[in-house]
């Protein structure tokens, strides 16, 4: 039988199937069969969709380390075709770009991982390799939470668009409701109520004064208005007597969600300040679960020989030293490090394209991209861990 074809290139219409896949958080499925079949037909050894939707395909070589490449196939919704210069379904290839939603967030990266776990399985390995596509990444994280308490690796190599940079981690996130107090009026008298809105905008001043803790390697953390809304919400006549607010957080290693809800709430005495929470659902309703809106900053401790060693390897990959840094984004990294491995961040695309209607990846760095993926995997699993010791990185958050 002819072994399933090889070549990089592949990569890029895997990619253009994959945005022809519509896959919106919480309704991957077109995408997941999609990616699962293109796996099988690469000849993985087994491939499967598993309780949470996940596609995750495994080609196994005896005994060895065990490499997860690893990203998400939902997408944030298109928004309006007609803002978009191509139709964002369509997986247009226009002068060497893919476009489309998904192109660059994050399904450039997984048609180069299944591409790339072909080419080193055809190179020849020993241990295990598995090219995991998550499921609704943009909305919690339920596919990578389930997967990640599931299963264990050695290494992970999570894909979020990082311009083929190395990344070590990102700041966390924590999406925070603050209700501030008021007493409804007439509009005509204002003078007889306390006006919620204007009490908002009196914590929005003093959260934009806020001195926020610095973390060395992830940066400051910083917190930002992005929701207010009065109530009663129907009457422009009367003095709103509630103001809810919504609050990003994008938090440092050192802190605590505790911590971050007990800083919010010091700027006004009778505000509340509670930790927003999801309800997530598997797209067939076979798994289902509540958590706080808190995805942990993450980072691989300066210093963990895994970062020198996959600096070695991406130099030589791609013909040039490679840049390290952090994301500026919150990924699934947190989740997938409970399988007791440290997550090095690499992937094509630029990351400031993502969630826009000009999302477009360069198809020559998806081919540097399955080469170098391919590169990560056979210089890991050559039957023994490149590195001795403690797989020792930092995730601070609740877990969920």
């Amino acid at each position: 039988m002819a072994s399933p074809p090889t070549h990089p290139t592949v990569a890029v219409e895997l990619l253009r199937s994959l945005v022809r896949a519509p896959s919106p958080s919480g309704r991957e499925r077109p995408a997941v069969e999609a990616f699962a079949s293109a796996m099988g037909d690469l000849g993985f050894d087994r491939v499967e969709v598993d309780e949470a939707g996940n596609a995750v395909g495994t080609i196994a070589r005896g005994e060895g380390p065990k490499l997860v490449l690893n990203g998400h196939l939902d997408t944030v919704p298109t928004g309006d075709p007609a803002a978009w210069p191509v139709d964002p379904l369509a997986g247009e290839l226009i002068d060497g770009r893919v476009w489309g939603r998904g192109s660059v967030d994050m399904k450039g990266a997984l048609a180069a991982m299944a591409v790339a776990a072909r080419i080193a399985a055809d190179a020849g390995f020993a241990g295990t390799l598995v090219v995991a596509g998550m499921v609704q990444e943009e909305v919690g994280g339920l596919g990578a939470r389930w997967f990640g308490e599931r299963n264990t690796a050695d290494l992970v190599v999570l894909g979020e668009p990082s311009d083929l940079g190395l990344r070590l981690g990102h700041r966390g996130r924590i999406e925070a409701r603050v209700t501030l107090p008021g007493r409804i009026a007439h509009a005509a008298k204002a003078e007889l109520g306390d006006n919620a809105l204007l009490r908002a905008a009196r914590y929005a001043l003093a959260l934009e004064r806020l001195e926020l803790p610095v973390d060395a390697v992830l940066g400051r953390s910083s917190a930002t208005l992005t929701q207010l809304s009065g109530f009663p919400s129907d009457g422009p006549n009367v003095v709103p007597g509630r103001a809810d607010l919504t609050i990003d957080y994008r938090h440092v290693s050192a802190e605590t969600p505790e911590e971050v809800v007990a800083r919010l709430a010091a700027l006004d005495p009778e505000a509340r300040v509670e930790v927003s929470e999801e309800h997530a659902i598997s797209e067939d309703g076979a798994v289902e679960r509540r958590y706080p809106r808190i995805n942990p900053a993450y980072r691989v401790e300066p210093g963990h020989p895994s970062i020198a060693w996959a600096r070695e390897v991406l130099d030589r990959a791609l013909g040039r030293p490679v840049d390290v840094g952090t994301w500026w984004f919150a990924t699934d990294a947190p989740h997938l490090a409970r399988m007791g491995a440290p997550v090095l961040g690499f992937g094509p695309g630029d990351p400031e394209l993502a969630h826009t209607t000009r999302e477009a990846i360069d198809a020559a760095s998806l081919v540097a991209a399955a080469n170098a993926y391919a590169a990560l995997a056979t210089a890991f699993l050559d039957g023994a861990l490149p590195w001795e010791g403690p797989m020792s990185t930092t995730s601070s958050g609740a877990r969920a």
